[in-house]
């Protein structure tokens, strides 16, 4: 016979068991569950940082010279815009590839006035003489940085003064040597063939490159009156020197003239009347709204913005500012107004 109690008690330890192996799952599965949930939770949001949203800076230096002697300043002329408009408060840093020559003075503490500009006078020292590269670097919260290269700025060693006491023994020395050697035949043959023919020769050479440089920069200022010393050399491929020394013979011969325009100075023909317009800096933006209505007489504010790739409200915005310097006149045709370049300007 079978002992009802003892199969009782297995029974019972039987079901226990049961009770506890599902009690253990479920467990399981709500923890699962809630790690899952978490995670998805986590994934959903995570924030994420859109750095193409960021506005570029546009940043532009102008200077009227990149030639100095050691111990001599430039002056820089920093513009900031973004899509055109000037931005005041950037920060604007000048770094050099020979820090340890270079002084830097920033006025405005280095930021941006309301008009975006900024003035930064740059001192170098050598002893040797060298050529200096400049990187300048705009920078505002929220923005992306702009950039600007300036390359092959020469610094001359500083001038040698000799006392008068060594510059009279040289003097002297130098004439009685030039008398012994002048009184002889060869001597006479010997002077002239070494100094006054190759001058003669470098002169005449000098003459002829003189000319065809100079008429090339006097014809480019004929067909493009007003336009300044930067855009010039850039646009004839001349070094600083030789630009300075020919606009400078060309006034003072009288075929040109200049005029002062804010930090630019610009250069005409001597029978050109100066427009009455001056001081008047442009964006490269409305340079393009500029050059599109040159090319397309009486586009419309829509054609121009389509043309140019930006909003109707920028280009309303510019159209109203080139208006107001003359630039630009507007007439309504239906119920379109369309813009065409002002007879003055």
């Amino acid at each position: 016979m079978s002992n009802p109690t003892a199969s009782g008690e297995t029974e019972g330890y039987t079901l226990t068991a049961g009770l506890t192996l599902l009690a253990i799952t479920l467990v399981l599965l709500a923890s699962i569950g809630l790690i899952t949930g978490k995670a998805d939770a986590a994934h959903m949001f995570t924030p994420t940082t859109d750095i193409s949203a960021q506005k570029n800076l546009d940043l532009a230096v102008s200077y009227e010279s990149l030639h100095l002697k050691s111990g001599g300043s430039l002056i820089f002329f920093v513009t900031v815009t973004e899509s055109g408009f000037p931005i005041s408060n950037s920060s604007v840093t000048f770094i050099s590839d020979h820090f340890d020559s270079c002084i830097f003075e920033y006025e405005n503490g280095g930021f941006t006035d309301s008009d975006g500009r900024a003035t930064v006078r740059m001192t170098a020292y050598t002893e040797n003489g060298m050529i200096l590269n400049l990187t300048v670097k705009a920078a505002l919260e929220g923005h992306m940085p702009g950039y600007y290269e300036i390359s092959e700025i020469t610094v001359e060693p500083p001038t040698i003064i000799i006392n008068n006491e060594r510059i009279s023994y040289i003097s002297i020395t130098g004439i009685v040597t030039f008398i012994i050697i002048a009184s002889t035949e060869a001597g006479k043959y010997g002077i002239f063939k070494t100094f006054f023919l190759p001058l003669y020769s470098r002169l005449k050479k000098d003459d002829l490159l003189d000319h065809f440089v100079r008429g090339q920069i006097y014809g480019y200022i004929m067909s493009h009156p007003g336009e300044h010393y930067n855009h010039i050399k850039t646009s004839l491929e001349v070094t600083n020197g030789t630009l300075s020394h020919h606009l400078r013979a060309l006034e003072l011969q009288g075929y040109i003239k200049s005029q002062r325009d804010g930090t630019y100075k610009r250069f005409y023909a001597t029978d050109m009347k100066i427009p009455r317009t001056k001081g008047i800096k442009l964006s490269d933006l409305q340079i393009g709204i500029i050059d599109a209505i040159r090319q397309s007489p009486g586009l419309s504010q829509k054609e121009i913005a389509r043309r140019e790739g930006i909003s109707q409200q920028t280009v309303s915005y510019n159209l109203s500012l080139l208006k107001r310097l003359g630039i630009l006149d507007s007439s309504r045709e239906g119920v379109r107004k369309k813009y065409y370049i002002a007879a003055e300007a």
